[in-house]
């Protein structure tokens, strides 16, 4: 309906622009047949030549014997000394010029210039092609503009320019023509707030009915968009499956050429990886790309540029070969590493070369070696040692090191530094659709793996790649592997803004982020309902295996793990067998055996089966073909269903993808597997358990007493939880597993501790989980998945930073996008829309671009730079939401009254006063402000009440705010902080191995800069019995209901110890557990074991 109604409006709207043209012909040839009446005749001014008549300035007559008018034109006659022939006179303005207003006659300061007698010494000279005069003039919407209902407004110097001229850098809103233009672009490009063309056109229509000035045209705004996209590159091409299917993608070397070229991603990437000394915060830190990644290929020392695989000489007189290029562990953590000089901390990864009289000898083992320490390199030693007969490597092993040699990026570089660049890739199956209706699309997200953790998971940072309704995520990875590869080995041309140089990027494949079905696809993997279960491993079996005691306790571990080689040969294998007689059961045994299942060849490899079987069932009266004849036409059919291609073009593109083990570069994802996987099974397990024991109120009543200062959590309502128990989404399971932090660490200090302390506690989730329900072990195989997550850590960092839930938020700016798409090329719309967004935001925040015309790099004028900061509330439109810088603590004052203003009290009243000695009072102020909430460097807001960790007498220490003090003289700083301090037990508690504190009756008074973080305190409610005794009123619409929630109001103290239950053993667990399991399934007679005792925990009155 809006669509109509816009079309409606712009026909009216182009019909009444069409009369008014019209009416302007007309008026316009009454005026030119007065002219050219024959009433009209001046004797004075007869000539010969009819130009001369025109060569006065503003003189219009016409003398009738060399005009005539044909068809409603006007014909001059043209004299020169050859021949005589009339011209049109709409031919001396090109079709676009008919379409301008002119003023023919410009005065300046100094003179007149009469653009009309130019006009006629071009007439004279005879130049009458391509001639266009050079004075402003204003554009007309002409007939095809689609957004004619638009009045064009008071329009300012600049907007009135013709949209294709080329707009000047020295313009203050380059590189848009205009202020408002540049602001309508930002604000229909929103990710977030997008607009349907009739709104688009509403809102201008609002501005103009509000004679607000310069309000543009649709059809201006959709030329400058279109200028402004030929200026920066469009990166958005057409791709052809092998299977025909058709799908746009936007280039990956667009996209991170962009983040080198914007400031506000380039001053966050490390461009080495980092061996963290044991310390682990970043994707950098990973064992990948340490040693396995391809390696960061050059390095800069004192301005000149070294590459790997080339001989370089060293300060010391010695000759190395470097491999890998890293930074060596930081004692400051990330910030000194910023702070400090890259070229100190660099170090080679490399071997040691002897120069001996049979040549140069490389050393087998690989060494470190200071990049500070090389002096010159191979192109300098070219030089030098040439004419030297000992110049060149010995025969055997080190030959091979000559052939590398020069490294093949010098040249290609051409005197630019080179950087490797880790892509993060990103699949999904999402719906199309904001509603409820599915509508199937798979999509493409791409990260940069050189950003930090921090920008990593900023809507910003985040890259859309491709999406189809149509092709599979095959087809898709294959257009994403060679987006990659084409890059890596073209290089990606881009300008560092950092260091105010070009540059050459080799992008290459991390990892592959996803849920698990999508990563099983991406490994050729059968998936989560085969026998063997992993991606990953091989472990598995038969239900029956899986149930016996071997192959229950190999659940627990991982198997051998898989290899690209072996599950590419079995895939092949496959495609063999389906020209076999009984060839479905030949590969379905195959997939049993192996759970290997190639998803882009499943479908040739049906067909080929289901014509196998028709051709061995010959019809009535037909002849039985020959084995011979069979295969032969199994074969054509074959070649035929490959279209043209081979059959490596339809396996598992990622199978052979370079720098690539897409069985260990698909990590364990905590969203699915954690959150909705294993948290939920339990979640679920509980509630029906509590519900059948009518004890789910008591569990209501626990959640809503539970403390949530240093939380975190965003919205925590027991209420809907229980209500409805059985549709919680990610943030519920989230809140729920609050106080099992230990996988969403976003910094490990130590790995290795980390790693051993996550594996006991993954053993003990797998043993507790064999001991309730036995057989969801097999039956779920997120619980194995569990024991990949250390080696996944290892490999790429913290496990958060493999989480898929910054691209899970971002495919709500794609259904954004998917829902303003006609659906006629919805793959296409979803690739210009980004590739839009893209560029404004790119241009907008300051990044560069190559002018193809003048050949240089430059960026968005100041003018443009400069309004962008003055309003940061546009870069929240372009998704870059920036924190308040904190300058000094938020205070808020406790208050005698409603509406009352806070009131002074004497030092001598405080309990920080009763805290402190007599000798150590302050003498002034002798009157302090009793603060309520204030809040810490960190974020965290403390109030009266918090339990926090301070730092006391250079020990760490976890008390309980009991008051803070302002001075009076300073209201805007808390001074004075009394604590109640916590006594930590040696013994940990027993189901939760959390550590036990109690409250002291010991205060103390320390400074606020003492505070550090606020800390979590649980009090153990189930040991001590505690019991609902408050009914809290509860709220809607900021109403009370009458209605009461049952709170535990007052804890019970622990009086008793109870006994502690000692460790359990694992393997009479997990041996119980198969006995479980199988007297259920043989429907023993005998009542099944009991379980073990109920576990009953030591005395300990708080739990963090």
């Amino acid at each position: 309906m809006e669509r109509r109604y816009a079309r409606n409006h712009e026909q009216s709207a182009r019909h009444k622009r069409q009369v008014q043209r019209k009416h302007v012909r007309e008026t316009q040839h009454q005026q030119l047949t007065t002219l050219c009446s024959p009433e009209v005749e001046d004797t004075s001014m007869q000539t010969d030549d009819p130009l001369s008549l025109l060569s006065t300035p503003n003189v219009y007559t016409f003398n009738r014997d060399h005009t005539q008018l044909l068809d409603d034109e006007l014909l001059v006659k043209v004299t020169t000394d050859h021949t005589e022939n009339p011209v049109p006179l709409q031919e001396l303005w090109e079709l676009q010029q008919r379409e301008q207003a002119v003023d023919l006659v410009e005065r300046g300061d100094d003179c007149i210039v009469d653009w009309y007698e130019q006009l006629i010494e071009k007439l004279s000279s005879g130049e009458l092609v391509n001639y266009q005069m050079d004075v402003p003039h204003t554009e007309e919407t002409t007939d095809d503009d689609n957004s004619g209902n638009i009045p064009l407004g008071d329009y300012d110097e600049v907007e009135a320019s013709n949209m294709e001229a080329h707009i000047s850098q020295h313009n203050s809103t380059y590189p848009w023509p205009s202020l408002s233009m540049f602001l309508t672009d930002v604000l229909f490009s929103s990710p977030r707030l997008r607009f349907l063309e009739a709104q688009k056109l509403a809102i201008l229509n609002w501005g103009v009915s509000l004679n607000a000035q310069s309000v543009p045209t649709m059809y201006g705004l959709k030329k400058t968009q279109e200028q402004v996209r030929r200026l920066v590159g469009n990166p958005t091409h057409k791709i052809t499956s092998v299977n025909g299917n058709i799908f746009y993608m936007n280039d990956i070397a667009h996209a991170i050429a962009k983040d080198y070229a914007n400031p506000l991603t380039r001053y966050t990437m490390q461009d080495y990886p980092q061996d963290g000394g044991g310390r682990m915060s970043q994707m950098w830190h990973g064992e990948k790309m340490v040693l396995e990644a391809p390696p960061a290929p050059a390095a800069r020392v004192r301005n000149r540029i070294y590459f790997v695989d080339e001989l370089v000489y060293c300060t010391d007189n010695s000759y190395f070969i470097p491999e890998q290029f890293v930074l060596e562990a930081s004692q400051q953590g990330d910030s000194d590493m910023q702070n400090s000089s890259i070229e100190e901390k660099l170090v080679a990864i490399g071997r040691k070369v002897q120069k001996t009289e049979r040549g140069f000898v490389v050393d087998d083992t690989r060494t470190l070696k200071r990049v500070s320490m090389f002096e010159r390199s191979f192109d300098q030693l070219q030089t030098s040692l040439l004419s030297d007969p000992a110049f060149g490597f010995a025969d055997g092993s080190s030959s091979s090191y000559a052939a590398k040699m020069p490294n093949p990026l010098r040249a290609k570089a051409n005197g630019r530094m080179v950087y490797a660049v880790p892509i993060i890739v990103f699949m999904d199956d999402v719906s199309g659709n904001v509603s409820k209706q599915w509508n199937k699309h798979i999509v493409v997200y791409a990260s940069n793996g050189n950003l930090s953790r921090e920008m990593i998971e900023k809507e910003f940072c985040i890259r859309f790649v491709t999406s189809s309704p149509h092709a599979s995520p095959t087809e898709l990875m294959r257009a994403v592997r060679e987006s990659i590869s084409i890059a890596a080995e073209t290089g990606v041309s881009a300008w560092d803004c950092r260091d105010e140089e070009e540059v050459l990027l080799l992008p290459h494949g991390s990892f592959f982020a996803g849920y698990n079905p999508m990563q099983a696809e991406e490994c050729s993997h059968a998936g989560l309902a085969c026998n063997f279960l992993c991606c990953t491993c091989e472990v598995g079996g038969t239900k029956a295996m899986k149930s016996s005691l071997e192959g229950y306790l190999a659940l627990f571990k991982s198997g051998r793990i898989r290899t690209p080689q072996c599950t590419e040969q079995e895939v092949r294998k496959q495609a063999a067998l389906s020209m076999l007689s009984g060839g479905t059961s030949k590969i379905d045994a195959s997939r049993q055996t192996t759970g290997i299942r190639d998803a882009g060849l499943q479908a040739i490899i049906d067909t080929v089966v289901d014509l196998g079987k028709q051709l061995r069932k010959p019809q009535d009266g037909e002849q039985k073909l020959s084995e011979a004849e069979l295969t032969a036409r199994l074969e054509a059919e074959f070649e035929r269903l490959l279209n043209g291609h081979s059959l490596d073009d339809h396996i598992n593109p990622l199978l052979g993808m370079p720098g690539v083990n897409i069985h260990l570069d698909t990590p364990t994802e905590i969203l699915h597997t954690i959150l909705l996987g294993i948290v939920k099974y339990f979640w679920c397990q509980t509630v029906f358990i509590l519900e059948k024991s009518k004890l789910l109120s008591v569990l209501q009543s626990r959640m809503e007493s539970i403390s949530q200062n240093g939380l975190n959590l965003p919205s925590f309502s027991p209420d809907y939880m229980c209500r409805y128990r059985g549709s919680l989404i990610g943030k519920h399971f989230k809140s729920l597993a609050q106080l099992v932090v230990l996988l969403w660490h976003t910094t490990i200090e130590d790995r290795e501790k980390y790693l051993a302390q996550l594996s006991r506690t993954i053993d003990d989730v797998l043993n507790v989980t064999a001991r309730c329900a036995p057989s969801i072990l097999i039956l779920k195989p997120k619980f194995h998945f569990l024991v990949h997550l250390p080696m996944y850590i290892r490999r790429f960092g913290p496990a958060i930073l493999f989480s898929t839930e910054c691209y899970e938020s971002f495919n709500h700016i794609f259904r954004l996008s998917s829902v303003l798409s006609n659906r006629q090329a919805p793959s296409r719309d979803s690739c210009n829309t980004f590739a839009a967004q893209d560029i404004v935001k790119h241009i907008a925040l300051g990044g560069y671009w190559f002018d193809s015309t003048t050949r240089v790099w430059v960026r968005a004028s100041a003018g443009v730079l400069d309004y962008m900061e003055e309003h940061p509330e546009l870069k929240k439109y372009l998704g870059v939401h920036q924190e308040k810088a904190r300058d000094n603590e938020s205070i808020s004052f406790i208050k005698p009254g409603k509406n009352q203003n806070a009131r002074a009290v004497d030092w001598k009243l405080t309990q920080c006063a009763s805290a402190l000695n007599s000798s150590l009072l302050p003498i002034q102020p002798s009157t302090y402000f009793q603060v309520a909430s204030a809040v810490l460097k960190k974020g965290d807001t403390v109030k009266i009440g918090s339990d926090v960790i301070i730092q006391s007498d250079g020990l760490s220490q976890v008390a309980r705010v009991s008051e803070m003090l302002s001075p009076s003289e300073d209201l805007t700083k808390v001074l004075h902080v009394a604590v109640q301090t916590f006594v930590v037990e040696v013994e940990r508690q027993t189901q939760t191995r959390l550590p036990r504190v109690t409250l002291t009756t010991t205060s103390i008074v320390v400074p606020f800069n003492k505070l550090i973080c606020l800390v979590n305190v649980q009090h153990n409610c189930a040991n001590a019995q505690c019991t609902g005794t408050f009914l809290r009123s509860t709220q809607q619409e900021r109403c009370n209901t009458g209605r009461k929630t049952v709170q535990v109001e007052v804890h019970t103290a622990l009086k008793e110890m109870g006994r502690v239950v000692p460790e359990p053993d694992i393997l009479k667990t997990r041996t119980e557990a198969v006995d479980h399991m199988r007297r259920k399934k043989t429907n023993a007679t005998s009542a099944p074991s009991q379980p073990p005792p109920p576990i009953i925990n030591q005395q300990h009155p708080s739990t963090p």
